[in-house]
């Protein structure tokens, strides 16, 4: 009490030296007044709100002086996942997907490589196919990924966009580009590359084109897309029969083993995407779409059936090959004529 009674004084003008006499002359005349109960009560109230800027309370709104701990949230557009017009609405703004045509660019910046690299190699098939490899097999793996991760669904249009402007991409430069850079190489294309790859572009602009229409088209387009991670495969095929090493042991066994693995994989992959699609396809055509949507939608039901069906004649093919290979008798060569047949 008398240290609260020494601090009152001291506040309210009192000196600490002054006779005690005196002090309680103002004391008493300041008690009268009501003084101290209101520099006491001032008192209190100071303390309370330094209490409330030091410690969090409910009655000082939370965190004091200080804002609030936010939670990191990260966008491709900015801040957030919500625009400013639609915040606490819960519907995302059209900037959290990547901007349409950015896809597009990546695949012409890789078909200027390609043409730059076979204009200045001496090997232009096994340069551009090379190219193809890299690319491809890192979008392959990315697309599943982002098939397996629903927070990558914000990349499943400008993947399905990237894949799509690929594969028109691999069709200019196969049939036209090629030849005209380097007229001695006579680079031909098959009948099965043309249908796997007409199918597959008109698969991938019309999964672009549902992506936002059709609940569920992005990780059905980004799942056949994932496919690709078998594309080194028939590069090393090829390189091995160019090569001759494929009537090696080593070789002819990591390539037996792998490459009927990776295309089954592949064949029961997309069908498996294609049943998928099947579902999703139910769903949108019973929400009573246009005339020219559903004979879209059926356009690439077909178009996928189609690839899988590649898919499907190219495992036999390997497996066939494959077992082929196993049953030869023992010292027999390997018919580099037929394995030149499978590459050409």
């Amino acid at each position: 009490m008398a240290v609260r009674t020494g601090l009152a004084v001291s506040s309210l003008g009192g000196h600490p030296r002054a006779p005690r006499a005196a002090q309680r002359v103002v004391l008493g005349s300041m008690i009268a007044s009501g003084r101290v109960a209101r520099s006491t009560g001032s008192m209190f109230g100071r303390l309370r709100d330094l209490s409330c800027s030091m410690e969090p309370s409910t009655e000082c709104g939370g965190g004091g002086r200080l804002p609030p701990p936010r939670v990191l949230k990260v966008s491709f557009s900015g801040d957030g996942d919500e625009d400013q017009n639609t915040r606490g609405t819960g519907s995302k703004r059209s900037g959290d997907y990547i901007p349409l045509g950015y896809g597009c660019f990546l695949a012409m910046v890789l078909l200027v490589s390609k043409c730059l690299v076979c204009w200045c190699t001496e090997d232009p098939e096994t340069a551009f196919m090379s190219i193809d490899l890299g690319f491809l097999t890192f979008l392959g793996w990315l697309c599943f990924f982002a098939f397996a991760s629903p927070s990558m669904s914000v990349l499943h249009p400008f993947l399905i966009e990237l894949g799509s402007a690929v594969i028109l991409e691999e069709m200019v430069f196969s049939m036209v580009l090629v030849n005209r850079i380097r007229p001695e190489v006579g680079h031909k294309v098959t009948k099965d590359f043309l249908v796997h790859h007409i199918a597959s572009m008109t698969m991938g602009w019309l999964a672009l084109y549902f992506c936002h229409r059709a609940p569920g088209t992005g990780p059905v387009g980004v799942g056949v897309v994932a496919t690709e991670i078998t594309t080194f495969l028939p590069v090393a095929f090829r390189e091995s029969v160019r090569s001759k090493k494929v009537s090696k042991k080593d070789v002819s066994a990591v390539l037996g083993v792998l490459f009927p693995l990776a295309f089954c994989w592949r064949s029961y992959w997309s069908s498996k995407m294609w049943i998928r699609l099947l579902g999703v396809g139910r769903n949108y055509v019973a929400t009573a779409p246009s005339l020219a949507n559903t004979v879209l939608w059926r356009t690439g039901e077909v178009s996928v059936l189609t690839v899988v069906c590649s898919n499907f004649a190219w495992t036999y093919r390997i497996l066939k090959g494959s077992l082929k290979v196993v049953m030869r008798k023992r010292g027999e060569k390997l018919d580099q004529q037929h394995f030149q047949k499978e590459i050409e």
